[in-house]
């Protein structure tokens, strides 16, 4: 899949679950509940234990149409053990050169972390694909609206502190993509592997991205 269309369904979806957790018994279910719910794009951070087999187990048995996407990545070294175990999208909570210039040459989207005018433009002058405002409600709804002058065409991320009653105010003011912790949606149906319920919460976030655009 090409870099421009991974970015492409990554802003079409607009939510971006992220899964954070130790507990990955029904990771894969959940993920799978969680792309049924219209969501075309989820991350597993590489804080999870064994990530990179769950990387190349969801690629295996989930949807095709459902890019996985590896989290937490603060180096380049780490870009191609990612890639190569199936990532098709990078992130970062912050702006590693390496990172992004490792990125450019696997010809995968890099998401990069800023939260000021200075480190976005840093981040877009080495080559960041997404900028991942982290964590956004420290600067609030109108940072997205403001930096999109001095940096036009910018593709924008709210992560941190999102909900279903808030992120209207970030998507009206510019952020293209919400991000939510996948494992929190519903932290007792994860943890019991209810997949149905899952479904039903991812379903909640993908109406409140829909309803502000």
């Amino acid at each position: 899949m090409k870099k421009q269309a991974v970015i492409d369904q990554m802003t079409e979806s607009g939510v971006l679950p992220v899964f954070r957790t130790n507990d990955v018994k029904h990771l894969i279910s959940a993920s799978r509940a969680i792309g049924e719910a219209g969501i075309g794009c989820i991350e597993y951070t590489l804080t999870m234990p064994d990530v990179l087999a769950l990387i190349r187990a969801a690629r295996q048995e989930l949807p095709k149409t459902l890019l996985v996407g590896a989290g937490t990545v603060l180096d380049g070294k780490t870009v191609a053990k990612a890639v190569r175990a199936g990532a098709q999208f990078i992130a970062s909570p912050g702006c590693s050169p390496s990172m992004i210039r490792a990125c450019k040459a696997l010809g995968v989207p890099s998401v990069v972390g800023a939260i000021t005018p200075t480190e976005v433009m840093n981040a877009l002058k080495l080559g960041a694909d997404v900028i991942k405002v982290f964590p956004a409600p420290s600067v609030g709804p109108g940072f997205f609206a403001e930096i999109q002058g001095p940096f036009p065409g910018v593709v924008l991320m709210a992560a941190g502190g999102m909900s279903p009653a808030n992120l209207g105010e970030y998507v009206a003011k510019g952020a293209q993509i919400i991000t939510c912790l996948a494992n929190g949606l519903d932290a007792e149906a994860y943890r019991t592997g209810r997949v149905a319920a899952i479904t039903r919460v991812a379903k909640t976030w993908v109406a409140a991205v829909r309803r502000a655009r």
